[in-house]
């Protein structure tokens, strides 16, 4: 890769606005060790997706934000055939922490971006009654308990036109990246592998949190999430609205909810990478 075959685009609202701290120095780190890469900072995601329509075909790609960034710029990303490389700088990173970018600084995951080959990920399109957006990482769908905003809602989940046990269970997750409360030991998850991993998350309550210090010792707790399995459609109806969260972004309450793979349709550096030596990304090695 060459210096010109390259952008980086931060996104200034990521991690609440703190992102937009690192212009200065990715601009420095950039004129230092990568004159050649420049640095993008729209102001909105419209100019944002206007800037990446000009580049050419495989160029690479730097987005510094979170999922949500990612998200955002997926059809643009997608319909100009571009290569997407990742520093994690948003609220929720589950993608960066899928491929292990959480241990780097931000100058270290600026250099594996710029460096690392990349390979073909796996991503989602979610269509809604209101809305169709793709996203990398994560769907949640929440039922409301009889406290909710909406009162008791039934509903069914289907993977692959097999309809899930539900039973009380509050929450739909459908991951495609690691979710915040797992480890690659209890819920193995790869971006690449051409299957969405969903799972039902059973709904004990707010006691159910106090029995997490019990964990180690053994003990079972309500809220581990119960049952998991693989698929590449899952559906989700329902009586009445659902709270719908996509890579951490709320969107509109919905009665239907369907999510299908789009197998290995981005090019993401580090997705061939098992585990990062943060050691090997210094500045130095540019």
């Amino acid at each position: 890769m060459t210096p010109s075959t390259a952008v980086a685009l931060l996104n200034p609202s990521a991690g609440g606005g703190r992102a937009a701290e690192l212009r200065r120095p990715v601009a420095a780190w950039l004129s230092r060790h990568a004159p050649g890469v420049s640095l993008l900072m729209p102001d909105s995601i419209a100019e944002a997706k206007a800037m990446l329509t000009i580049l050419a075909p495989r160029t690479r790609v730097v987005l510094i934000g979170g999922d949500g960034t990612v998200s955002a710029m997926l059809p643009a990303l997608l319909k100009g055939g571009l290569k997407v490389g990742l520093v994690p700088a948003g609220r929720h990173n589950l993608l960066a922490r899928t491929l292990g970018l959480d241990a780097l600084s931000w100058s270290q995951a600026l250099v594996f971006a710029l460096r690392s080959p990349t390979g073909p990920v796996d991503i989602g399109l979610l269509e809604t009654e209101h809305t169709t957006v793709h996203f990398i990482s994560q769907v949640r769908v929440d039922r409301p308990g009889w406290l909710g905003r909406y009162g008791a809602a039934g509903w069914s989940v289907w993977v692959d036109g097999q309809k899930m046990p539900t039973g009380t269970a509050r929450r739909v997750l459908l991951c495609n990246s690691l979710p915040e409360w797992s480890t690659p030991e209890r819920l193995p998850i790869e971006l690449n592998d051409g299957w969405f991993d969903t799972v039902v998350v059973g709904g004990a309550g707010r006691w159910a949190r106090w029995l997490r210090p019990l964990r180690p010792l053994g003990l079972p707790s309500a809220a581990a999430p119960v049952p998991h399995c693989q698929g590449r459609t899952l559906l989700v109806e329902s009586e009445q609205p659902l709270r719908l969260r996509v890579d951490g972004e709320l969107l509109t309450a919905s009665r239907r909810t369907q999510v299908d793979l789009l197998p290995r349709a981005l090019d993401l550096a580090g997705s061939h990478v098992a585990i990062l030596d943060p050691h090997r990304f210094v500045d130095t090695t540019w």
